[in-house]
């Protein structure tokens, strides 16, 4: 519509340069040029209205996408001493921890549709590192034994295609298929099967879960994202859900604006 305006503009000025350049013998031709004038006026007008109408719109649209979060306080030694799985850099300005539960749709949907993007886009460009965090739901009975096999591949440096199998075959989680998924992956299986019944995998996992409460976490996926300064994430914001994409960039783009202010 607006576009129809501007060239009904550009069409009455064109009538103005021509009724211009008509012999001024025509009674009628100052009425009309006035008529034409008006007519502009309120077309203005109309563009102008247009105008904020859209702006409108866009401000609304962006703030649908902005996350609802909860901002928490600054949390020291983020990283576990470095024994958390990390994609990225552990020097990006940005971090993000995941919480998430093997055996949760809604996790699987975040890693199909949103993962990839912030991987793609923020990830793989140095500007976020990314980390993740157990946390299986006591009503997932499967969950926690994923979570240990997932670890026992971190390992053996083969977490991330570990995680990826696991979620791909959430339906079948069992013994059996971390067996074969160990043996897909070429692991040690004698390592990887001692590693299933070691307790202190177990262990790791429940302070997982302990952490993850004590910020608040109740359900899966969870997020928490802050800007890095040494080991610590800056004030970082509680994120429930799968959310998508567009709702991730946004928040992650405001971030990266103070960060960058900051320096």
């Amino acid at each position: 519509m607006l576009r129809y305006k501007k060239q009904s503009i550009v069409l009455i000025l064109t009538s103005l340069l021509i009724a211009a350049c008509q012999p001024q013998g025509d009674a009628n031709l100052q009425d009309e040029i006035s008529s034409l004038k008006q007519d502009v006026r309120l077309l203005k007008k109309d563009i102008s209205r247009i105008g904020s109408q859209v702006k409108d719109i866009h401000t609304i649209a962006m703030s649908s996408q902005k996350p609802q979060y909860k901002t928490l306080p600054t949390q020291t030694n983020f990283t576990a001493d470095g024994s958390l799985p990390l994609l990225g850099s552990a020097a990006s300005q940005l971090a993000i921890i995941e919480f998430s539960d093997y055996q949760c749709p809604y996790c699987k949907r975040f890693i199909d549709q949103t993962f990839t993007k912030i991987k793609s886009n923020y990830i793989d460009s140095g500007k976020v590192q990314y980390l993740t965090r157990d946390f299986p739901l006591n009503f997932h009975p499967k969950a926690k034994g994923a979570a240990i096999a997932a670890n026992c591949g971190f390992k053996q440096d083969a977490y991330w295609p570990m995680r990826g199998l696991l979620f791909n075959n959430m339906k079948q989680l069992n013994e059996a298929l971390y067996q074969q998924t160990a043996t897909d992956l070429s692991l040690d299986i004698t390592q990887f099967t001692n590693c299933l019944a070691d307790e202190t995998i177990a262990s790791k996992i429940e302070q997982d879960i302990a952490y993850g409460s004590s910020l608040g976490i109740k359900g899966t996926p969870s997020f928490i994202i802050g800007r890095v300064e040494g080991n610590q994430l800056i004030s970082p914001k509680l994120v429930v859900g799968a959310q998508s994409y567009e709702t991730f960039a946004v928040l992650i783009d405001e971030l990266l604006e103070k960060s960058a202010e900051n320096d």
